[in-house]
């Protein structure tokens, strides 16, 4: 039968029944405890908890008590009662305030850890919100360069239009001048020919030039004898 500590009440060694820094999360009536497969299961001392119902081994992880053997309520979470007699006496001073120290400086370094969890979380949201920021200016940008593209296919289509209009112009144009072209070519071609009715032309002309002098010749040899035969009738 281990030997049990009644002087010390249960009530000292208890935290508050929320866990330090979360309010809103109960936690069980007693200390927090480890398993130790040496001490555990139902205890088959007399000692009975508020449910009348047979004490529980366990082993003691918190504070100064830590590693100390203690009897509890078996009963689940929810329905245990605070009902705790220790099985180890209390620690000697040195042990106890070496055990608060580890765990100053246990919660200490947890409580860094959740303060740089809480600096991460925050930097990773503000990036988020920035990244949510960004995807916003990039769909923004997006859409004005769509409205752009748009703008200079616009553009684009009326100036080909025109490039078009502007191309069948020329194409009839050097049709135009072809044509012209073979014309011209066709009048060169003719240009001889009539160079040859010129030299025609100006045959005849000579030949009708003294035709005509011919007759006017004619026609003063008439007169020089109509003259002479009135002369004679005069006579």
């Amino acid at each position: 039968m281990p030997s049990w500590n009644d002087g010390e009440s249960s009530e000292d060694s208890l935290l508050s029944d929320f866990d330090y820094g979360h309010g809103l999360s109960p936690r069980k009536p007693i200390p927090e405890t480890i398993l130790d497969t040496e001490f555990t299961g139902y205890d088959d001392c007399d000692l009975r908890c508020n449910h009348d119902m047979p004490m529980y081994r366990l082993v003691c992880f918190e504070g100064e008590n830590t590693g100390r053997r203690f009897l509890a309520c078996g009963c689940k979470d929810e329905e245990m009662c605070d009902k705790v007699e220790w099985v180890d006496g209390p620690w000697p001073p040195p042990l106890q305030r070496s055990l608060v120290k580890l765990w100053a400086m246990h919660d200490e370094e947890r409580d860094s850890r959740i303060h740089g969890n809480v600096e991460y979380a925050t930097k990773n949201y503000q990036l988020t919100l920035q990244k949510k920021e960004l995807e916003k200016k990039n769909m923004e940008l997006h859409k004005q360069v769509g409205n752009a593209l748009e703008y200079v296919s616009e553009i684009t289509s009326h100036d080909l239009e025109l490039e078009v209009a502007k191309r069948e112009k020329a194409e009839q144009e050097v049709i135009s001048l072809r044509e012209e072209k073979k014309r011209l070519e066709h009048e060169l071609a003719k240009r001889p020919k009539t160079d040859d009715e010129c030299s025609t032309l100006k045959e005849e002309k000579k030949r009708l030039e003294y035709y005509v002098a011919e007759l006017l010749k004619q026609s003063h040899a008439l007169k020089d004898k109509m003259k002479k035969i009135a002369e004679i009738c005069g006579e």
